[in-house]
């Protein structure tokens, strides 16, 4: 798969990666589980009045909602060309990459990994994106390896 994006950018376009709707649902799934679980927890053992548990509602919807707002990006998260990198509207060229590496949670259920990508900035590396798994439609290890190959070929070593 990563081959059909070094194609992509090897002939002057760029390789585009939007959210990854499966992980943002899984993601909003669980914590509406969670705040069931909350709610149950709260009303049935604790016993609130109504002003509390009105309060527990909205505290546990915005919870469950916050996720799904990242389905309403239309445009492409991450964008990879030839001259660079640009994530979220952040532009470094791969020149300025020094090193991308993935970081995995200890406790997977709630969340299925980070790239790092971190640049030189007056001669220090320094951590430019955290880029979380939901925000790409591929796998951080693909993802991963075609940047490594498109640093690879693209670094000029100035």
């Amino acid at each position: 798969m990563t081959e059909n994006f070094a194609e992509k950018i090897e002939n002057g376009e760029k390789a585009q990666f939007k959210v990854n709707p499966t992980l943002v649902i899984s993601s909003s799934l669980l914590w509406i589980a969670i705040g069931i679980l909350l709610y149950v927890m709260f009303d049935h053992i604790k016993a609130v009045n109504g002003t509390e548990k009105l309060i527990l509602l909205i505290f546990i919807g915005f919870v469950v909602i916050r996720p799904l707002f990242r389905l309403l990006n239309l445009s492409p998260t991450l964008e990879l060309s030839a001259e660079g990198i640009a994530y979220r509207g952040d532009f470094q060229t791969w020149d300025n990459i020094v090193e991308v590496k993935i970081t995995e949670p200890s406790f997977k259920l709630f969340s299925q990994g980070r790239m790092l990508v971190y640049t030189k900035i007056k001669d220090q590396r320094e951590m430019a994106w955290d880029i979380v798994a939901a925000d790409v439609n591929l796998p951080l290890a693909d993802l991963e390896e075609l940047m490594a190959e498109c640093m690879e070929r693209y670094q000029t070593g100035d």
